[in-house]
């Protein structure tokens, strides 16, 4: 749809064109040797007039209008103004040379075409071939012969092969317009999107690169140094450390291959506790004394099983994040129809109206967390791009009384044995 900066642009084109207009209509007006009568020629005069008046009004009214409805309004006005002038010419000049006249209906198909594309160029031909039948008969009138319907015919058929090529040249145009706009934002995201990247991965990548290589200079200058359980909890940071840059390491690498499409995937027949508890193992070090509930249907199904355990590890860690510490976090997974279903819910605060529409966003984050980290943005946005490459579905409710995320992914399953229910305590174990 054209916007109100075209349509501006556009009216002030077609003004300087009516300018054009009343320069060449005086000229011939006043250049016309003889009128066969006076009403002729003062018709002529005042056709140069109204042209000349409306001009000035559509201009004046041109720099008043504000809104885009303004504009269509005048767009309208000023296109059925423009076609009364035209034809009332036509109409004026029949007597002398009907033939050279009557080229100036082309200009209405040409203008309908930059203000309305093909339906509009259509219009305007449709309207100059039912002009075309009295000023014919007119023209037939006056120079005393019978009228030629095959130059009617001519004509008529001319206006509109001019409408149908001029209309399909601004339809094409239009089109192109829409494309390089829509490439031109796409852009503008990507670059957007590569200063959003620059600017928090860096952060996050420093934080576990700096504390790794402190733990182990610490390990290789001070190691004689330090007890046994000092050297342990060196070891422990170094590793979660290590393991929370792989993480974050794993969601650039899903967020880099949506850029050129959908992430490969690699189906096979596996658990569903194979899948969900390297996912909690993984979120392990973001909980912070939460309750974890575990309720998984011990099935087997055709999954990729590394994505689907990013998914949860990224919903799981999520909840760990935005809920206050020693709060329950309850996951799910159980066979649906069609599927599989995986849910992950918590007893947070919930989730703002206003951060939702945003909240797969790449780099897209909530302000602050209950463990008062950030966080990059892209657990939730690789979530989303994951969940649609597998053809599924993410419904999101959220109250004042918790969240819940849930996942729906079709895919092939079957039964394995009795489901694995029960709470995981802080080493991993089913209680």
């Amino acid at each position: 749809m054209t916007d109100a900066g075209e349509l501006r642009r556009l009216e002030q084109a077609l003004t300087y064109v009516r300018g054009f207009g009343v320069v060449l209509g005086v000229t011939v007006v006043a250049t016309t040797p003889d009128f066969p009568s006076s009403a002729v020629q003062r018709s002529a005069w005042m056709t140069v007039v109204a042209l000349a008046i409306g001009t000035l009004a559509i201009w004046g009214v041109l720099g008043r209008a504000t809104t885009r409805s303004q504009l269509v309004l005048l767009s309208h006005v000023a296109f059925v103004f423009d076609a009364l002038i035209v034809l009332t010419f036509v109409w004026t000049f029949a007597y002398e040379i009907p033939y050279v006249t009557w080229a100036l209906v082309v200009l209405l198909p040409m203008e309908g075409a930059l203000r309305h594309r093909l339906p509009g160029a259509l219009v305007a031909a449709a309207a100059v071939a039912v002009f075309m039948i009295p000023q014919s008969l007119r023209v037939a009138t006056l120079r005393g012969v019978e009228l030629e319907w095959s130059t009617y015919i001519f004509i008529s058929g001319l206006t509109f092969i001019v409408a149908g090529v001029v209309g399909s040249m601004a339809e094409n145009w239009h089109e192109q317009s829409v494309a390089l706009e829509a490439q031109s934002l796409q852009l503008a995201e990507v670059d957007q999107l590569k200063d959003q990247f620059l600017a928090i991965t860096s952060h996050e990548i420093r934080g576990p690169l700096t504390a790794i290589i402190a733990g182990v200079d610490t390990i290789q200058k001070r190691g004689d140094r330090l007890a046994p359980d000092q050297r342990e909890r060196m070891l422990d940071m170094v590793a979660t450390q290590g393991h929370q840059l792989a993480r974050l390491v794993d969601d650039l690498l899903v967020t880099a291959q949506m850029q050129g499409g959908a992430p490969a995937l690699d189906p096979g027949w596996t658990t569903l506790d194979t899948v969900i508890d390297p996912a909690l193992e993984a979120a392990s070090p973001r909980r912070r004394g939460h309750q974890l509930e575990l309720f998984v249907d011990h099935i087997e199904c055709e999954i990729d099983r590394a994505r689907v355990s990013q998914i949860v590890r990224n919903l799981v860690e999520n909840a760990y994040k935005y809920t206050p510490e020693g709060t329950p976090v309850a996951v799910s997974a159980k066979e649906s129809q069609g599927g599989i279903t995986i849910a992950v819910s918590d007893k947070g605060d919930g989730i703002a109206h206003d951060h939702r529409d945003r909240l797969f966003e790449a780099f897209s984050r909530i302000e602050e967390t209950a463990a008062g980290q950030e966080g990059v943005g892209l657990g939730l946005y690789v979530v989303s791009q994951l969940v649609n490459a597998m053809h599924g579905e993410i419904d999101l409710a959220s109250s004042s009384s918790g969240t819940t995320f849930t996942i729906s992914i079709p895919c092939e399953s079957r039964p394995a044995r009795a489901p694995k229910l029960g709470l995981v305590g802080e080493g991993g174990s089913t209680a």
